[in-house]
């Protein structure tokens, strides 16, 4: 399971960093979802080895235009670029208004059915053919939130003892059910599920839009293997800028993680302020004295692995 981060300024770009977007691409699959589209989202694609039509699922966090304005613009490269199966998008009302009006009044006929969900209104878990997606909603000037996405695409693995134990010969039936097909055998239906294991424990990473409360996040950390989270200020600043942006600052997100137990934090969305050589270093200074996990500063193109693990 990949982590790319295809941009990670805030409010708007510079000549080192684009504004915000995730990719999210998986070890079995060919599709790849997409959290966030700021504007000049799909050049950054073309620097990946990301292919526009293999993208299945799009995530808006919030309406803000740095981090939907590229959205109309992708779609319609993605269909040039021959996507011809349907795409999920999962995203604010308001958002999916504004990409159907944008599509409508410049005349785009997409080459694929756009399921749209409104992610205020979901409830539960989304279980997708990809993965599963849970949304979390988080405290901003507006309506905001956060993904926690889990892979669901794991190869099985046959539970050999148990098929000896129960007299199964091995067999055609054998690949059936790591297929994760139920088969008949001797007249008796076979279940996969009993008889298979999933080869590594599900990743899940959890990836936040605007949020200015980081433990609004606390009852969705147990099994997160990376949380992706806005640091657009330092903690100094952001009390000189004024708390009613709506953002969090390096040492409140760090305290919440490290106090949470959280094993991986990337921190992104970062001010235009601390763009450039050497910039950064207040923000690392804060955020590595209150956090001793394996903490990432997001770059624009940087990938991270999220390594598995055995049940």
């Amino acid at each position: 399971m990949q982590i790319q981060f295809l941009g990670t300024s805030s409010g708007s770009p510079s000549r080192y960093r684009n504004m915000s977007a995730v990719a999210v691409s998986f070890d079995s699959a060919k599709q790849w979802l997409l959290v966030d589209c700021a504007e000049g989202t799909q050049h950054q694609i073309l620097e990946t080895n990301l292919s526009p039509a293999k993208l299945a699922v799009i995530c808006i966090t919030h309406i803000h235009g740095d981090h939907c304005y590229g959205l109309p613009g992708l779609l319609s490269s993605m269909s040039l670029c021959g996507r011809s199966e349907p795409v999920s998008l999962i995203a604010p009302q308001k958002l999916i208004h504004f990409i159907h009006a944008s599509l409508a009044l410049t005349d785009v006929k997409l080459g694929f059915d756009l399921i749209c969900h409104n992610v205020e209104e979901l409830k539960a878990p989304l279980k997708l053919s990809l993965c599963q997606i849970e949304a979390i909603e988080l405290k901003h000037r507006v309506p905001s939130f956060g993904y926690k996405i889990t892979e669901t695409q794991i190869p099985k693995k046959l539970k050999i003892e148990q098929l000896k134990a129960d007299n199964i010969e091995s067999g055609p039936h054998y690949n059936a059910l790591q297929k994760g097909h139920d088969v008949v055998y001797k007249n008796i239906t076979l279940h996969a599920k009993e008889y298979t294991f999933d080869s590594w424990r599900p990743r899940t990473v959890i990836i936040c839009g605007d949020n200015e409360k980081p433990a609004k996040l606390a009852n969705y950390l147990s099994d997160v293997d990376l949380l992706v989270h806005e640091a657009t200020f330092t903690h100094a600043d952001l009390l000189k800028v004024g708390t009613h942006t709506g953002h969090s600052d390096a040492k409140r997100v760090a305290e919440f993680a490290q106090q949470h137990a959280v094993a991986r934090l990337a921190l992104t969305h970062l001010s235009v302020r601390y763009h450039g050589p050497g910039m950064l270093e207040p923000l690392k200074r804060e955020a590595c004295e209150h956090y001793q996990g394996e903490l990432y500063f997001a770059e624009d193109l940087l990938s991270l692995t999220i390594p598995k693990q055995s049940l």
